[in-house]
């Protein structure tokens, strides 16, 4: 019924070095959505010359008169020393990407390495590091770290199983949470850690200040208190765990069903390092508590309509709903012609949606409550018309959709 007169590609990876000009002559429009384009001086040119839109996150362009030998791998990978690997090959990691000590022979095979992901590598081969690229951070430990969890929690039997006179990396921050764990006995085997933070009880200080450099960003918790790191529920359970002197390294929700006020003669102290999520009219409980917070965080109280792939706004909804509607990740909002401007901004907000249909007049009340909306506008009577060339695009397009192609 219809030509093919348009081409979408859709891939992880698109090898574009083969290209034949006279392949894709033939189309009006051509659109190329990858991660990865693999581009060469010569299929540059021929791409120039074609009506292609490419979006891509990153290009890569590898000479003529090199043959590459293309590797891709969905996950975690590691380069050792004993990484098999052909000459000019291209390397693609989605997914983190670990390279070891003493991996220079290895490295120069490559022709180029992408990551979709972080990248952790010795400080000793930094200047091998010219041919990567990655959309994650790229963090360089020393060549004699024994390398830990990005975020490591010291438990009691950590010092027996720690090596004499090693050092270890942790990425992120090393946490004691345990003050039952022996840090004299790390000290007495002469252990170091490389890391950027240390969250550690008041007590435990001195006790370990020799574990760690003078860069190390120290987060005290204070004397008396019992650290949980992580998020955390306000409830009966937490307080028999962690006793009345709390430290929540995270946030503190307030559960819907929970007695402040009966909880509130159980606490001494609670502070928290990040926010605290509780329902509006729970504020003025809250607050009789002695705590601290970085700040209140209400809950959202009315109704939600979210993940759908259109949705429908109309008066009767908006009146029935006193505290408000919100409507969120959907890809089409309908506002019915009978919702008033007034009506939009007592009672609806709109996040992360891509398109609000409504008339002339509801416009501005629809920008005014809406986060992250990519397209206001349009009446009823254009929704079908709009269909209809959508469809016949779609017939009229040559779509191929892989993991990684060869043009």
């Amino acid at each position: 019924m219809f030509n093919k007169k348009n081409y979408l590609l859709n891939c992880d990876v698109c090898d574009t070095r083969k290209i034949n000009e006279e392949d894709y002559s033939g189309y009006e429009k051509m659109m190329i959505n990858a991660d990865v384009v693999v581009v060469s001086a010569a299929s540059k040119s021929v791409l120039n010359r074609l009506p292609v839109t490419i979006n891509q996150d990153c290009t890569i362009e590898i000479a003529d008169d090199i043959d590459v030998e293309l590797k891709t791998i969905n996950g975690s990978y590691e380069i050792t020393g004993t990484t098999a690997v052909q000459e000019h090959t291209l390397l693609i990691v989605n997914g983190s990407l670990n390279i070891h000590p003493g991996t220079e022979d290895t490295l120069a095979k490559y022709e180029k390495i992408h990551v979709n992901g972080s990248v952790r590598c010795p400080k000793s081969l930094e200047g091998y590091l010219t041919k990567l690229s990655a959309n994650g951070s790229v963090s360089m430990y020393p060549d004699d770290c024994v390398i830990l969890d990005s975020t490591f929690i010291v438990d009691k039997y950590f010092p027996m199983r720690a090596k004499e006179g090693k050092k270890y990396y942790v990425e992120n921050k090393v946490i004691v949470q345990d003050k039952a764990v022996d840090l004299g006995k790390l000290v007495q085997k002469n252990v170091q850690f490389v890391t950027k933070q240390l969250i550690v009880p008041e007590e435990m200080v001195e006790s370990c200040v020799e574990l760690f450099d003078e860069k190390v960003d120290f987060v005290v918790i204070p004397a008396g208190m019992t650290l949980h790191y992580g998020d955390a529920v306000l409830n009966e359970q937490l307080l028999e765990k962690e006793g009345s002197n709390i430290y929540v390294y995270g946030k503190l929700n307030v559960p819907e069903d929970c007695d402040v006020e009966s909880l509130a003669e159980s606490v001494e102290k609670i502070v928290v390092k990040g926010n605290v999520v509780l329902k509006k009219e729970q504020e003025g409980c809250f607050k009789k508590i002695n705590v601290e917070y970085s700040q209140l965080e209400f809950k959202w109280e009315g109704r939600i309509i979210e993940n759908k792939p259109s949705a429908r706004v109309d008066k009767a909804l908006l009146e029935g709903s006193p505290n408000k509607v919100l409507v969120r990740n959907a890809a089409t909002i309908k506002i019915a012609s009978d919702v008033t401007p007034e009506l939009i901004l007592d009672r609806l907000m709109i996040e992360n949606c891509a398109k609000v249909a409504c008339n002339e007049e509801q416009e501005s009340a629809i920008a005014a409550v809406a986060q992250n909306v990519a397209k206001i506008g349009e009446s009823e009577g254009e929704e079908l018309p709009g269909m209809m060339d959508g469809i016949k695009d779609l017939l009229s397009t040559k779509m191929i959709n892989a993991d990684n192609y060869i043009m």
